[in-house]
């Protein structure tokens, strides 16, 4: 899949779910008697799935729930108290992804249940099945992945089934497998113009095998991960900052996206991202932790390069680094934005500053007016090809399988044209656990703000280590008026609670209206 420009605006239905028990009560009997009547009703049926995949609101806050990034506001999300640690079964956080996901399962589900109503060509009806079977698919998959065991739905509920109780995590997954197998021989490995955006052949591999991975499946991830490289259609792009700017929706790396449209269907995405100088409010930025991550440019790590120099810290680095973070001087859209410069607008302790020192590069689009609703239309990536080829080397990894292909994949990622890392070899790395060290490396400097990072460091069983301890931000060796003078800038304190905080609870919200959801996960 590629930009979602079929546009979300497309076929708003009138009788999409009201909000209560898992937002996918049955609908109106005069709504749907009158609503299944044409192939239009039914392509707009299943373009209003596409509605829900973005949700900037939430989605882009995700990465404060891990060591990679802060958010100071508890507005539109309070994700900033589940990166804490102090998130209680109250934090809106948890009832927003869980709203959002099961509205796309409800809008999926009473598509799945009325589309055969509709007399039509055989082919499209199998396509647009096969649609909102993906949405709903990824749905679940980034449920499981959050929640652990769900409330599972596969149609719409009578008021009978409103109350149920939670279905095993494993069972979801496997019904998550079936779902794309099913589906993917009536899904195209591309589409014309008109219908760019829609779900592909590849993008329902593409979630096989990271729901495969995710589950510890490395067999079935890595012959899933093969299977889409096998389509030779994905390529790595030259150009990184592109595949976030707006300026490059159609990359062939891109598998699936929820897309944006200037004017018709923008988002606040800059506003969060962005900094002072970029209209935004720095709600989303680096910590010094993954500016950390990122190697020298010998491909060694910061505390074993002989390259890397505490005093200069950003010179001869992995180029991604300047890539995903604007760094002091860095220029972004035209504009110089210096935390150094104590009169600018982007320094310490200005009004939206970022309280870190960093920002983001990376989701800035390259054209915004600075309206905070509609400053963005760059797209929100979901999958691309780089995760692919990184899911199937550490498959292999895990499995012990190590051979070229392995080493082939990892350094088709960090080889890209303008990023140009060492490459890894049996040399460098020659053993399971020294691959492990750098596949883990490679996804952690690969995706920030992609979700991938807070279901890596869960399956790792890694979060308990790097999420609590204070978080800092930028050196400050340039502002003596500080009390932080000659030290990192510090954030906050966090805690991780082992094993509460390595699943999200059932929502408050739902536990109201649906006791059978109980018990909830351990420690909430």
């Amino acid at each position: 899949m590629k930009k979602l420009s079929i546009l979300i605006m497309l076929g708003g239905i009138a009788f999409a779910g009201c909000n209560k028990q898992l937002d996918d009560q049955p609908q109106s009997s005069t709504s749907q008697a009158t609503y299944w009547a044409t192939a239009t009703d039914a392509t707009n049926a299943v373009n209003n799935c596409y509605t829900r995949l973005g949700d900037v609101d939430n989605r882009i806050f995700i990465s404060c729930a891990t060591d990679d990034s802060y958010s100071w506001s508890d507005w539109p999300s309070d994700v900033r108290l589940v990166g804490n640690g102090s998130a209680s079964i109250s934090t809106g956080t948890f009832a927003n992804f869980w709203s959002n996901l099961y509205h796309m399962i409800a809008t999926c589900n009473d598509v799945m249940d009325n589309i055969d109503r509709v007399t039509m060509d055989a082919d499209l009806k199998a396509r647009l099945k096969g649609e909102a079977r993906f949405i709903r698919a990824y749905a679940y998959q980034q449920l499981i992945g959050l929640y652990g065991d769900v409330v599972f739905r596969d149609h719409t509920p009578t008021a009978a089934e409103f109350s149920v109780a939670r279905t095993p995590r494993a069972t979801v997954a496997k019904w998550i497998v079936d779902e794309v197998d099913a589906i993917a021989p009536d899904l195209p490995i591309s589409y014309g113009t008109a219908d760019q955006g829609r779900i592909t052949r590849g993008a329902a591999l593409a979630l096989k095998a990271r729901t495969l991975l995710y589950e510890g499946d490395y067999t079935n991830a890595a012959t899933a991960a093969k299977a889409v490289m096998d389509l030779g259609y994905y390529q790595i792009d030259a150009n990184y900052n592109s595949l976030f700017n707006g300026s490059n929706k159609n990359s062939l790396e891109l598998i699936l996206t929820a897309g944006y449209v200037k004017t018709t269907h923008p988002s606040a995405m800059a506003t969060w991202v962005g900094g002072p100088s970029m209209g935004g409010w720095s709600q989303v930025v680096p910590l010094q932790s993954l500016v950390d991550a990122y190697e020298c440019t010998d491909g060694l790590p910061i505390d074993q390069s002989p390259l890397y120099d505490a005093a200069n810290p950003f010179k001869n680095r992995d180029p991604r680094l300047r890539k995903v973070v604007v760094t002091p001087g860095d220029t972004l859209n035209g504009v110089v934005i210096d935390v150094t410069n104590k009169n600018g607008l982007d320094a310490l302790g200005k009004n939206n500053a970022s309280f870190t020192g960093y920002y983001y590069k990376k989701y800035v689009p390259t054209d915004i007016d600075g309206n905070w609703d509609s400053n963005s239309y760059n797209d929100m990536v979901l999958i691309r090809y780089a995760e692919v080829l990184l899911t199937y080397a550490e498959s292999k990894i895990e499995l012990n399988q190590i051979d070229q292909s392995v080493y082939d994949a990892i350094n088709l990622v960090r080889q890209r044209p303008g990023v140009g890392m060492p490459a890894v070899t049996a040399t460098t790395a020659p053993t399971q656990a020294a691959l492990r060290e750098v596949v883990r490396r490679e996804r952690h400097v690969e995706f920030p703000m992609e979700d991938n990072r807070i279901f890596d460091i869960r399956r790792w069983k890694i979060a308990e280590t790097v999420m609590p301890g204070v978080a800092h931000g930028i050196l400050n060796n340039y502002d003596a008026t500080r009390s932080d003078y000659g030290s990192n800038v510090v954030i906050e304190t966090r805690k991780f609670t082992n094993p509460r905080d390595y699943l999200w609870p059932v929502p408050q919200s739902e536990i109201s209206v649906n006791t059978a959801a109980l018990p909830n996960n351990t420690g909430w």
